[in-house]
């Protein structure tokens, strides 16, 4: 369908990674497969096999969405929040309650903080969901508003809660995605634009990209790095204070634009993200997300491959991934599950994809998968989200689509408080489900979590030979009997 057309577009030059070395299995790496084996169906030695196993990096990971209702409440709880008890919305300016058609009180007055708790912990995940409150997917992209006014009111101590959970599943590394700033420039001719670009096809590719370059630079006449460069020393503040990167964890930051935004704010957000991650090596790369069946998202899609890609040209350094096929069979009409990643990997150019669910969907499907695996454009598997939003499980699941072909594959969580998850349990939906992966071959998929990470390359090593050194210390404790469980 692309190949046709590929000449309209403009070049992207694919970002290749490199595999590295694998090192040489230590001596008990055949001891612990076996042993994998024998627990492989016993949910308790399973469950703290996987939890003690070294698991790398976490590549897709919401940062707003991967803190715990639960310490947002503290948060709101501690700067004396206020609810209304009937709607569990929330404010923690305390200036709503004022409103006499608004039932808002101060918690610390409540009786029932404990069953308001449980509702706001409800409401902002899927703790005790029952399909009878809707469907599930929206009931989980719902929660993000109801958390929304406090998400960003303790960033250090939101850090710090990553941290201290990645170490206690070994985790060692996290590539975590937050919004790009927004500055809100008023092109002159920014509507005729904007007009001009709406449900772009790849049959005017030249035309929408000759609008891109006009809005590009007006915008950058404008002055719209200069937003990038002041988020950028913000970041680094909270970075800093957060005290959160030491010998034995590393955050890292991917920026953002909803994709269900109007054209030029989608641009103007993408810019921003692109500019900010070529000046500061906290911000390892950018993304687009927002829920891929949605309106504008739909009808733009193909117009937001072109914007990535163009942007990519004036800065080819800047790496990112894309949420790309975050769709099943029935969600939207059949003919719109054939060309999402596709385009993700073809037009825009994509390093790693995001969910990546309906690939059999795609049309030419298998050649689309070799072409990956000649990139090494790797997925960023996530077995809890996609179960919950999609339905999509077991043998319906691509994972071992994408790896019997090769590709490489990473596991990740998403959204993990929302999911009420962790990554561990992502590594043991793998080993249940999927027997025909070994342990070794899990172990390759750790090592592909900082092999396909941004990282820069003198850092990537770094973590490379830790996670190495974690293994074989591992290896050696199964084989020496010292964990307790055995």
């Amino acid at each position: 369908m692309i190949t046709g057309v590929l000449s309209l577009l403009v070049a992207v030059s694919s970002y290749m990674t490199t595999d590295l070395p694998r090192p040489t299995p230590p001596s008990h790496s055949r001891e612990v497969d076996a042993y994998f084996e024998k627990i492989r169906n016993d949910q308790g030695m399973l469950t703290a096999f996987l939890t003690a196993m070294p698991k790398g990096g976490d590549l897709h990971h919401h940062f707003s969405g991967s803190v715990y209702g639960e310490t947002f409440w503290n948060i709101l709880n501690e700067s004396n929040g206020w609810m209304n008890p009937l709607t569990i919305e929330i404010d923690t300016a305390g200036t709503r309650h004022k409103s006499p058609w608004e039932k808002f009180t101060s918690l610390r007055t409540r009786k029932d903080f404990d069953s308001l708790k449980q509702a706001f912990l409800r409401r902002t995940s899927i703790k005790d969901y029952h399909e009878s409150a809707g469907p599930s997917d929206q009931h989980f992209f719902g929660t993000f508003a109801r958390f929304s006014t406090i998400a960003s009111y303790d960033i250090p101590k939101e850090m710090q809660e990553f941290k201290q959970r990645a170490l206690a599943e070994n985790v060692s590394y996290i590539e975590t995605m937050l919004g790009a700033p927004d500055a809100p420039i008023q092109l002159a001719a920014g509507r005729t634009w904007e007009k001009s670009m709406m449900a772009a096809s790849l049959a005017d590719s030249t035309a929408v990209t000759d609008t891109l370059d006009k809005v590009y630079n007006a915008l950058i006449t404008a002055g719209i790095t200069n937003t990038a460069v002041n988020f950028c020393h913000r970041q680094d503040l909270l970075h800093r204070q957060s005290g959160v990167d030491d010998s034995h964890f590393m955050l890292r930051y991917l920026l953002h634009a909803n994709r269900n935004a109007s054209p030029l704010n989608v641009y103007r957000k993408l810019l921003i993200a692109f500019h900010a991650a070529s000046i500061d090596p906290l911000i390892v790369g950018v993304n687009l997300v927002a829920p891929e069946d949605g309106e504008v998202s739909m009808r733009d899609y193909t117009l937001h491959m072109l914007m990535v890609a163009h942007l990519h040209k004036h800065y080819p350094q800047v790496r990112y991934s894309l949420h790309a096929g975050e769709l099943a069979a029935g969600m939207v009409r059949p003919e719109l599950l054939r060309y999402h990643i596709r385009q993700a990997v073809m037009v825009a150019g994509a390093q790693r994809i995001g969910h990546g669910v309906d690939i059999a969907h795609e049309a030419q499907a298998i050649q689309l998968l070799e072409e990956m695996n000649k990139r090494k454009v790797a997925v960023e598997i996530n077995l809890v989200s996609n179960e919950f939003i999609l339905h999509v499980k077991n043998d319906q699941h691509p994972v071992m689509f994408y790896y019997t072909h090769k590709v490489p594959v990473v596991i990740s969580t998403d959204d993990a408080a929302v999911l009420r998850t962790d990554l561990t349990q992502q590594y043991i939906l793998l080993a249940t489900r999927y027997p025909s992966l070994t342990y070794n071959d899990i172990k390759g998929i750790v090592r592909n979590s900082i092999i396909y990470s941004f990282l820069q390359p003198d850092l990537k090593e770094q973590q490379l030979q830790q996670l190495d050194k974690a293994f074989e210390q591992f290896e050696n404790d199964i084989a020496s009997q010292k964990f307790a469980y055995l």
